[in-house]
Formats: C-alpha cells, structure tokens, sequence
C-alpha cells in the first residue's frame, strides 16, 4: 500500500520499492512466456492457453504469440 513520507531518504527508499517491484514485473513476464512456450511446445491450444487466462484463442494468440515467436528466433540465432 502506498505510504506518505517526506525526506530524501524516504525517497530512496520508494525508489528502490519501485524498482523491485518492476524486476518482479519482468520476471514473472518471462517466466509466464517461458511457461507459454513450454506449453505450446507441448501440443497445449491457443484455445486451452485462452481459457486459463480467460481469453479467446484469439485473445490468447495476440497476447502471447509475439514473445513465443521471438523466443523461437532467438533460440534459433
């Protein structure tokens, strides 16, 4: 929850709050399209994908589909 505070250090603090909470961010991203990947390497539908994350399939392709391909390519560089 967000907290009033006054001072540099305080500051810094939120900052490095902040910070945290954005690498967590990017780590769940990728762990989630690395989990996509591995689910679709797998045989697992856009369709079945869809309904976990409450989507269509074309939900779920549009979504997720650019991560998977860029994880191919880069895979394969």
């Amino acid at each position: 929850m967000a907290r009033k505070q006054s001072g540099d250090g305080s500051k810094t603090e939120a900052l490095a709050e902040l910070d945290q909470a954005r690498a967590g961010r990017e780590s769940a991203e990728a762990a989630e399209r690395a989990a996509v990947l591995s689910a679709r390497e797998a045989g697992v539908s856009w369709s079945r994908i869809g309904e976990l994350y409450g989507l269509t399939k074309q939900g779920a392709q549009q979504r997720f589909k650019p991560g998977v391909k860029r994880a191919l390519a880069e895979a394969g560089d």
